[in-house]
């Protein structure tokens, strides 16, 4: 792989991170629209798709950062969803917590999110060899 062709992924990587953090932080707008139900739904779960989408590509940053082969990245995703709806299923049991489908739903879509732009951007468009 060269040099350029690494940079530019990991750019992309970064990118993938930042994004998903962005949104997972979006939490902290709910106070400020306490009577819109629609905008409290969509803030409800960007948390949930931000961290899906940012969590699989922590593993592809460290490899890349180890100049490793990404071999696994499905594997990070299902590992990611699996996590995320264990969290909300703890939600239910847990005062002061509150279970919620469209969080789980939220969550899936992050990683089916994470998965093409993993396999469009990265490993199509630089032909990479993971």
């Amino acid at each position: 792989m060269t040099p350029l062709v690494a940079h530019k992924q990991k750019k992309i990587v970064i990118g993938a991170i930042a994004a998903g953090i962005m949104l997972y932080l979006s939490k902290f707008l709910r106070p400020y629209f306490p009577d819109n139900t629609s905008v409290l739904l969509i803030l409800g779960c960007l948390p949930n798709f931000g961290l899906s989408l940012a969590m699989p590509f922590i593993y592809v940053s460290n490899r890349l950062r180890l100049n490793k082969a990404v071999s696994h990245f499905m594997i990070a995703c299902t590992i990611t969803l699996l996590l995320m709806v264990l969290n909300e299923i703890r939600d239910k049991y847990q005062s002061g917590r509150v279970f919620d489908w469209y969080d789980i739903y939220a969550s899936f879509a992050g990683v089916i999110f994470a998965f093409f732009v993993f396999y469009l951007a990265i490993k199509r468009t630089y032909n990479a060899n993971f």
